[in-house]
């Protein structure tokens, strides 16, 4: 279980008052905000993605905006990530609290968007959108032609195509990871970049996402939040390309326990992480069926991992019988390995070889055929 690091946060708002058991060290920040509407009730919470932050007491805070305006008062220890959100009707993207005074400015038109925020964690954001813009170009270029073959072919591209497709946008992500570790080898304290980097590997680990952290000062990785990416790094490591693959502890409905020694049975095994009220997985399953009928005695197998609750357990045994999946499926209770592993996207793939070894990550069905087209 990840050891949370203390923060103390004193929200101060005109009703009601909330607060939190004091820390040592910690500094007293003011929120100045400014919105673009008269009266309301603005809510800050922890940033979802980075709750790993904050003790396992807090909660939100809420104050009265008047006139368009509203302030927060506190105490933080280090830099904190909240979002603001106003009922049903707005929810920001994370944004730094720091000790300090700082000017936030919110348009409730930008819904899911960066408020405006001059503290000196938010400075590099315009920075970081320059530095960003040859991502952006191509992220937009693969939209466009994407929507251009969905009007044409609608949801079920040729294969082809649909090859090509996937290999643009893996190569998008290659350019977002290598602007990232060049970024931060330009600007090594910045914090920001650290949150998003902290962010991308909520997608797993690969060797650029982990020189871009030891590219950041000494100063930024003993951070709390430098530490607790390192955390993250060093749970995601033994499910990335070249490592070979956990024993994940699951077992199959009789009770048996997943024996890594399955892996050698087949020349390339797929390990499908997913669970029975995920949509996307599901919606796998038929291509991964026609996968395997066509491959299954040229030496590949599939390997099912659910990540279920325990409410859930019938559900899971339902889905495959629903879908008569024919290839081994083991339970994760509650996700634990899953989540040991930082395994948080779903579903997560990870293609072996016959040694355990993890050749191919997040493959889609097509790129998935296309590799054993080549290796089998």
């Amino acid at each position: 279980m990840r050891k949370y690091l203390s923060v103390i946060i004193l929200f101060f708002s005109s009703i009601p008052l909330h607060s939190l058991a004091q820390e040592q060290n910690s500094k007293h920040f003011i929120i100045q905000g400014k919105i673009n509407i008269d009266t309301g009730t603005i809510l800050m919470d922890a940033g979802e993605r980075s709750k790993e932050l904050y003790p396992k007491d807090f909660k939100p805070a809420s104050t009265k905006i008047k006139n368009g305006y509203f302030t927060f008062t506190g105490n933080v220890k280090h830099p904190i990530w909240v979002d603001f959100k106003i009922g049903k009707i707005y929810t920001s993207a994370s944004t730094a609290i720091v000790d300090g005074i700082q000017n936030i400015s919110i348009d409730t038109a930008g819904n899911y968007q960066l408020p405006k925020n001059d503290n000196y964690v938010m400075k590099d954001v315009e920075k970081y959108n320059k530095h960003f813009a040859p991502f952006e170009r191509k992220l937009s270029n693969y939209r466009l032609e994407y929507e251009k073959l969905s009007s044409i072919y609608g949801r079920k591209f040729p294969d082809d195509l649909m090859l090509k497709s996937m290999k643009n946008l893996k190569s998008t992500y290659v350019t977002n990871d290598s602007l990232l570790l060049s970024f931060i080898k330009d600007n090594p304290n910045s914090y920001y970049a650290l949150f998003k980097l902290h962010q991308l590997l909520t997608f797993g680990y690969n060797k650029t996402l982990g020189q871009a952290y030891e590219s950041f000062s000494k100063t930024l990785k003993a951070s709390p939040h430098g530490k607790e990416t390192y955390k993250v790094i060093i749970a995601s490591k033994p499910t990335a390309v070249g490592a070979k693959v956990p024993n994940f502890n699951a077992v199959n409905m009789n009770g048996v326990k997943l024996n890594a020694a399955i892996f050698a049975e087949h020349k390339f095994t797929l390990v499908d992480m997913w669970y029975s009220n995920c949509l996307p997985c599901i919606a796998s399953f038929d291509d991964y069926k026609s996968i395997r009928n066509a491959n299954h005695e040229k030496g590949f197998e599939i390997i099912g991992i659910s990540t279920d609750k325990t409410k859930f357990v019938g559900n899971w045994k339902d889905v495959i019988a629903k879908h008569e999946l024919p290839w081994p499926q083991y339970l994760d209770l509650n996700g634990v390995e899953a989540h040991k592993y930082n395994i948080r996207v779903f579903p997560t793939t990870f293609l072996l070889n016959q040694r355990g070894e993890i050749v191919e990550t997040n493959l889609s069905p097509i790129e998935l055929k296309d590799f054993l087209k080549k290796n089998l």
